[in-house]
């Protein structure tokens, strides 16, 4: 089954639209792109989100690692998408964050999957090994020896 065949989602226009609600910073929008339970899996756990709370608090943490770091806002740039079936999609995309005091963080790859629901496509997981939740700690990590 070929993606164009099996799924009609604009996977670049998609990663777009998470760049566009980080902008805005805009919680109702993100969490319109979010099915849940959502799982986001990096090299040192998996997280599970199954309330809309918690969820709208991760993407708050997102912010707030951007604003420790000074970065300005990120870019997604799509590398490979892959068709599971008509309603589910797996991508693989390049974050990048753009401006910035210091740079913590290399430009880095990440999938997510992508199923359709009954009103739109929204977001199930995501995968990285390095995630913001690494950005913040890193960064504290980073304040707090300096200040030794």
């Amino acid at each position: 089954m070929s993606v164009r065949d099996a799924v009609f989602l604009d996977v670049q226009g998609f990663l777009d639209e998470i760049v566009d609600v980080v902008a805005r910073r805009d919680h109702a929008g993100y969490l319109d792109l979010i099915a849940l339970p959502y799982a986001i899996h990096s090299a040192a756990e998996t997280r599970v989100f199954d309330d809309p709370d918690r969820m709208a608090d991760h993407f708050t943490l997102f912010l707030a690692g951007l604003d420790a770091l000074g970065f300005e806002g990120v870019r997604h740039h799509l590398l490979r998408a892959d068709a599971l079936g008509r309603d589910l999609v797996s991508a693989v995309y390049e974050t990048q964050l753009i401006g910035g005091r210091r740079v913590v963080a290399a430009p880095y790859r990440s999938t997510i999957t992508i199923r359709r629901q009954p009103d739109r496509w929204r977001a199930v997981a995501n995968a990285h090994t390095v995630g913001h939740a690494d950005w913040v700690e890193r960064l504290m990590a980073d304040d707090a020896f300096r200040k030794r």
